[in-house]
């Protein structure tokens, strides 16, 4: 086993020893990061840990022969989404479902609306560093929807089909998968880690001494995640102007137009779309009469459970497509289309997508349509998709 480890440890120090940013004009790629770290608000850390989390994310190093980082397939600028429906690893091999957005992981809340401060989401400890998020703007899955407190000390199911709800493992599932980022054993990524450079300082800071171990890994990328928070999009702010009374009719920057607001309308009432998106949960949608995905059911072998996936957060859900498991449907309008007349009558079809034991049809017209995409435009975060602490810290000099 020793001598495997070894021999594990050569190759990869091999790949390390190469430049994983050079170009065919030999470009010079620099770690850019200011001397005092931004301000990440992620309680029960010093700012250097999101910092060396941020520095890990965009690192291609990570991976087994340097190709490509957690940012190749999570990308700021699509709400840490990929834009193709299927991502592809360090050898080029396509992903088995498609890439899904991060963004208020943990509690993965939907809208902006304030909690008691003293209320913290304890979402992981490992070695000595706890955790926690105690974020007061954001409380609650939809607007206006209140839940309860234990809502918040719940962690979060990850994945489509919801395998993990540590953070702490979750972040190193895709650096293991043998399609991903082909790391087959995390104490040889820390020795690898520990012969670059940069690396001493940035754990020196994060944890007191420049031993690098998995744990440490694992604990800065999860700190990295839990800081990527949306909660500044357009109708976050018609919303809080509105709960504090503060609306100013002419504060157009905040205000939903006539079509925004007739999808918002269309979307809670008439349509009800909430009652799915209102917790964060996992349905069987109807996209297939037969799922040859089983989605839950891979991992928990209950058969009604076989095609229900993970029931997304809406924010920032105009740059996040193409949209399913699968990546299947390429705008919000074909998305629309499937709950308009596209629902299939599988075994297990939720509950909420029935009508006297068929599949229901919503029966959209185009206009309709059209207002609840505006609508869902309105939940863009502009400021985290352009957030400088979120950013690639490797730039050319």
């Amino acid at each position: 086993m020793k001598a495997i480890k070894l021999l594990s440890l050569f190759c990869m120090l091999l790949f390390a020893a190469c430049d994983p940013f050079e170009s065919a004009k030999q470009r010079e790629i620099i770690l850019d990061l200011p001397e005092i770290p931004f301000s990440y608000n992620v309680s029960g850390t010093s700012d250097h840990l999101p910092t060396l989390g941020r520095v890990l994310f965009y690192d291609p190093r990570l991976s087994i022969n340097n190709s490509v980082s957690c940012a190749s397939c999570h990308k700021q600028t699509l709400a840490f989404s990929d834009d193709a429906a299927f991502s592809r690893g360090f050898e080029n091999r396509i992903t088995s479902r498609n890439s899904m957005p991060i963004q208020n992981i943990i509690s993965n809340l939907f809208a902006g609306i304030a909690i008691d401060h003293n209320l913290l989401i304890d979402s992981m400890a490992t070695d000595s560093v706890k955790i926690d998020v105690n974020d007061p703007t954001v409380g609650a899955y939809l607007p206006g929807v209140f839940v309860s407190p234990d809502f918040f000390v719940q962690p979060t199911k990850l994945f489509w089909d919801g395998r993990e709800n540590d953070l702490a493992i979750m972040v190193t599932r895709p650096i293991m998968n043998h399609i991903e980022m082909g790391i087959s054993d995390l104490d040889i990524l820390a020795m690898k880690l520990s012969s670059i450079k940069e690396y001493n300082t940035l754990f020196i800071n994060a944890f007191g001494n420049g031993e690098i171990t998995k744990e440490k890994i694992s604990t800065g990328l999860s700190a990295f995640l839990l800081s990527i928070r949306s909660n500044q999009s357009k109708f976050d702010k018609s919303l809080n102007l509105a709960i504090n009374n503060s609306f100013n009719i002419n504060d157009g920057s905040s205000q939903l137009s006539a079509i925004e607001e007739l999808g918002r309308q269309l979307f809670f009432d008439k349509f009800n779309c909430n009652s799915c998106h209102e917790s964060n949960g996992f349905a069987d949608i109807g996209l297939d009469a037969n799922p040859k995905d089983l989605g839950m059911s891979s991992i928990t072998g209950n058969t009604t459970q076989a095609g229900m996936f993970k029931i997304p957060s809406l924010r920032n859900v105009q740059l996040t497509g193409p949209y399913m498991h699968d990546g299947r449907f390429k705008t919000l309008e074909e998305v629309l289309q499937h709950y308009s007349h596209g629902i299939s009558n599988s075994k297990n079809l939720d509950d909420r997508l029935r009508v006297n034991g068929k599949a229901k049809q919503m029966n959209m017209t185009d206009a309709e349509v059209k207002a609840i995409v505006s609508f869902l435009n309105t939940l863009t975060d502009y400021e985290m998709i352009t957030d400088p602490k979120l950013s690639n810290p490797f730039k050319v000099k």
